[in-house]
């Protein structure tokens, strides 16, 4: 396959087009291949597609989009377009994707530039430019607006790439092949300097100085219209050398533009107060690229960037070493000034003290700035205006420190590190410095330390403990020079042996200190730069990340640390925001923070010497039953009422209620096993796993399930809590039952109905009996089945419970399906009528999907289809996932019978992908032994082989009858 965002959007098979038509699917393989190889959660791909207005069918939308978006791409199998738990991922080769091959190209051709090798320069350009089909995303403008600085960048590779063409056909003095395409440039660019120089150098080359001196005053004429400033110091430089010389003669040593020199020599010597470039500086390549062009662009005026972080990201080295790199346009000086914004045991400097420095460092006499800081700034400013002067001011305290400072002169730039991202600093380019990539971790710890083979390369042998090791120190720069150093001082220190060091959190910020180099305390001067301001924000973040500390959980929100805290969800917010500033938290997606792995242990240790860690804890945990039980009302009102959770002042809707447990859901069993450990809090813990079973079965979150229900039967039996062991049996049950383990879900009921007998809960032992009934049918013992489901049906007709009454009317209707499939109709039309005066929707879908496989085993596939569809149009979000799974595969099975093997195909994938995302392995091998068969009777026996045997992988343990008939149908397939 050969796909294409350089122009408009591509996607060809060999030299067939694979046409994706609509908008909708045209932006959803755009937003794919943006991100190709890389999953792409729905709530990404639907802000993408529908941005504010999503409407509430958006996620079955996209999953048509997905279907009809593989058999535009041949990819019926969903072989290349995957669903995976967090939404989609593409899988496309680096070789398949016009963007990757033009990268790889661009970084060819610009090491091919610093070699000074132009012959392979035009070999590696043209290969990039060959690409190049037109604007990116030339058919999306929107998608591309959103993409825009990714699109910027290809834009500038582009260019960058003509130049250094051009300069290569001059190096190599053919001027006449690029006067042409040249001329076309300089009209499309009329501002861009080089592309003028390098025509008006051909032009001279060409015996053409009249043409070149008029190219010149074009462009002069042009930028003193539009900006108000003279061409630039080279391009006034070659104006001279036309004017005054003839062509001197061909040859390859002829320069390809005149050297970049001052226009008239400085009074004083160059100053240059920059530190030393770090020894060893690795990776970094986009962040130096978006630096030089920010530093250097010609704007008419001062240019400032700002490279923001959390301690030890690298700030500083960055900012150095790029400084370091564009000294050469700097030529009046390059000052340094370190401001000392969280510098331990220093206060950070005062506007008049960086002033006085700054001056002094100019060669102002100390004595003569004026005491008055607006004074002196402004004498700083005035006396930096006329210079090309380069400032960079390290580690600010913020916005109020510097901006008086700022120069405005145009040939000025300032360069900021700051963990504040000073975003109200207007005309800056603002750049979050991220920890380097684990390939550089790895190659910087192994430089710095030695660790290098002869020829550079990293030891074979310990590749995989730096890899470890670098993880360990959540990839920052400054936590790897730190071990880079211990390794360096202790040649026969093994790897291994740091790795295993750094291991236990509770050690990892004492392994991370040496000399003057600690994480710990740059991390404890950020927070007590906090503790201690005057600003209240400030004090809530401190709050704030002490909350963190003591719950120590993946991720954080405004409502959960408001919950912890007391405080207003607002406030919350605001405190989350401001740690995010000043880099303590990142912001992972809307509303959702995590800290860096060294800040989370950092804020371990500060809960711990709080002494509020478990009064904060718990308070999380309550925080959570509450929620839970608010959810569990919206989701399944009855059985919010029978367990008497909390949170009955209100519920939200079924939408809001699933969509709480979805982003929570990563924290839940953290939280639980967390308080288990300590054994505290066991009546909220209990609670807390009792609500969130309606989210857990709706959503098909089994092994979550599971997990949650072992940990709270644990701690019942440790508090000799009858009730909640019963609850946790049963729940653990159904956790068993969903994931296709009858057996082990059969021994848990046995357990639970005594337990609910002596407690003389009548209802919930009527409800394990009809689970018990269930299980007995799906493990073949039907006269014991009915057994238990008449006494079950006998009781709650008694007593007046149509829930449960529904319940097991539709196990006795399963039981009959086997030897009489009308009579189980008669049972499932009742049980359906039974849900609806309980007002139960998700027995009523289960009701129709039992008739609709009645129908099936009476061979009458028209009717049992007509239920099937009839089910999934319920509006009902909390059913549990275990009667959708069962719908789908109906409505693959009758689809089938019919016949109609498209449709079949289609929601045999449908149901696949679901699975996927759910992380349901037991309904993952039902659906692809559906879709096998439908594969098979479609002509394609090679791809119904491969999702049998997966699906046997998968349903081995769990399925007995169905294994067997997997085993039959790949002997059968691989015999033929």
């Amino acid at each position: 396959m050969r796909f294409g965002l350089l122009g408009g959007l591509l996607a060809q098979d060999a030299d067939r087009d694979c046409p994706v038509r609509g908008l909708k699917a045209r932006t959803l393989l755009a937003v794919l291949l943006l991100n190709a190889g890389q999953p792409v959660s729905l709530d990404r791909l639907t802000i993408a597609l529908w941005a504010e207005n999503a409407p509430s069918t958006a996620e079955q939308s996209l999953r048509n989009l997905v279907a009809r978006l593989r058999k535009a791409l041949g990819d019926e199998e969903g072989e290349r377009l995957r669903a995976v738990r967090a939404g989609y991922l593409l899988r496309v080769a680096d070789e398949e994707l016009d963007t990757r091959l033009f990268e790889e190209a661009v970084r060819r051709a610009r090491a091919a530039h610093a070699a000074d090798d132009p012959v392979r320069v035009l070999a590696e350009t043209a290969t990039a430019l060959g690409q190049w089909r037109g604007t990116p995303l030339l058919d999306l403008p929107e998608l591309a607006a959103d993409f825009q600085p990714q699109c910027e960048q290809w834009e500038e590779d582009r260019l960058q790439m003509l130049e250094w063409r051009f300069g290569a056909e001059l190096q190599l003095d053919r001027p006449q092949a690029v006067v042409a395409e040249l001329t076309g440039l300089v009209g499309e660019h009329p501002l861009r300097e080089a592309f003028h120089g390098q025509l008006m150098l051909a032009l001279h080359r060409s015996d053409q100085r009249a043409k070149a001196l008029a190219v010149y005053q074009r462009l002069r004429r042009t930028l003193i219209e539009e900006l108000g400033i003279e061409p630039g110091p080279a391009l006034r430089e070659l104006h001279q050398l036309v004017l005054s010389e003839e062509p001197s003669a061909p040859g390859p040593s002829r320069p390809t533009t005149p050297p970049s020199t001052p226009s008239a020599p400085t009074p004083r010597a160059v100053l240059d107060q920059l530190p030393s470039a770090p020894m060893h500086f690795v990776g970094r390549a986009e962040p130096l690229t978006a630096l030089r062009d920010a530093l250097l662009r010609d704007t008419g005026r001062a240019r400032y960037a700002v490279v923001s972080g959390m301690a030890g990201v690298g700030k500083s080295a960055l900012a150095v070493h790029c400084a370091h790199a564009l000294a050469e346009h700097f030529p009046d000086g390059r000052l340094f000034l370190n401001l000392r914004g969280a510098t331990s045991g220093l206060t950070p400097l005062t506007t008049h003290q960086a002033a006085t420095a700054l001056l002094g460092g100019l060669g102002v006499d100390p004595g003569t700035v004026p005491a008055d800081p607006e004074a002196a700034a402004a004498l700083l400013r005035g006396t930096l205006a006329p210079t090309r002067t380069l400032l960079v001011l390290d580690d600010a305290a913020g916005l109020a420190q510097v901006r008086p400072l700022l120069p405005a002169g145009p040939d000025c730039a300032v360069l900021l590190t700051s963990r504040s991202p000073m975003l109200t600093l207007e005309g800056a380019a603002h750049l979050r410095l991220a920890p380097l990539s684990e390939a550089e971790s790895v190659a910087l710890v192994a430089v710095a330390s030695g660790r290098t083979s002869a020829d550079r390369e990293v030891v074979t042998l310990e590749q995989g403990d730096l890899a470890r090791l670098v993880g360990l120190c959540g990839r920052l720069p400054l936590a790897l020079r730190i071990v880079a150093a211990r390794l360096a001082a202790r040649d026969a220190l093994p790897v291994r042996s740091l790795v295993a060091q750094l291991t236990d959190h509770e050690d990892r910020l004492d392994q991370l200190e040496l000399d003057d180099l600690s994480i710990r305390q740059s991390l404890a001067l950020a927070h007590r730069v906090l503790l201690d301001s005057e600003r209240r924000l400030d004090r809530r973040a401190a709050d704030a990340l002490l909350a963190v500390g003591s719950l120590n959980l993946p991720e954080y929100s405004a409502a959960q640390l408001a919950g912890t805290l007391g405080t207003s969800r607002a406030q919350a917010a605001a405190a989350l925001d401001r740690l995010v500033d000043v880099a303590l938290l990142d912001e992972i997606r809307l509303d959702r923070f995590a800290p860096h792995d060294l800040v989370r242990d950092f804020a371990r240790e500060l809960a711990e010497e709080s002494g509020r860690r478990p009064e904060l804890a718990s308070a999380a945990l309550r925080w959570y039953a509450a929620e839970a039980g608010r959810s569990a009302l919206a989701l399944a009102p009855e059985l919010h009422h029978h367990r008497r959770l909390p949170g009955g002042d209100g519920s939200p809707d079924e939408e809001t209620a699933l969509l709480w447990g979805d982003v929570e859901c990563v924290n839940l069993v953290p939280l639980v096993e967390q308080a288990d450990r300590e054994q505290r809090d066991s009546s909220s813990l209990l609670t807390l796993v009792q609500a969130l079973l309606p989210y857990l079965r709706a959503r098909g979150r089994t092994a979550e399930l599971s997990q949650l229900n072992r940990t709270a039967l644990t701690v019942a039996r440790r508090e000799g809590n009858l009730l909640a062991q019963a609850h946790a049996l049963g729940d653990l049950a159904g956790s068993h039952f969903d994931a296709g383990r009858f057996a082990d879900a059969l021994d848990l009921i046995d357990q639970a109905v005594p337990l609910w007998r002596e407690l003389g809960d009548v209802v919930r032992e009527q409800l394990n009996l009809n689970n018990r009934g269930m299980l007995l049918q799906a493990l073949g013992r039907d006269r014991e089945a009915v057994t238990a489901l008449e006494e079950a049906l006998a009781l709650a007709v008694e007593r007046g419970d149509t829930h449960n009454e529904a319940l097991a009317l539709s196990g006795l209707g399963n039981v009959a399906e086997k030897t009489d499939p009308r009579l189980a109709i008669r049972h499932h039309s009742r049980s359906i009528e039974a849900g609806r005066r309980s007002g139960t929707p998700g027995v009523q879908m289960a009701g129709l999907c039992n008739i609709g496989c009645a129908h099936l085993r009476l061979d009458e596939p028209a009717e049992a289809l007509q239920h099937f569809r009839e089910a999934l149009a319920i509006p009902s979000a909390s059913a549990p996932w275990t009667t959708e799974r069962q719908t789908r595969l109906g409505l693959v099975d009758a689809l089938h019978r019919l016949h109609h093997l498209d449709e079949a195909a289609t929601a045999a994938r449908d149901l696949l992908d679901r699975t996927t995302t759910r992380a349901d392995p037991y309904g993952e091998g039902l659906a692809r032994h559906a879709y096998g068969l439908v594969l098979r009777d479609q002509g394609n026996p090679t791809h119904a082989l491969t999702q049998w045997r997966t699906a046997l992988d998968l349903l081995a343990p769990l399925d007995p009858e169905t294994t067997a008939e997997l085993r039959t149908l790949i002997t059968t397939a691989e015999a033929a």
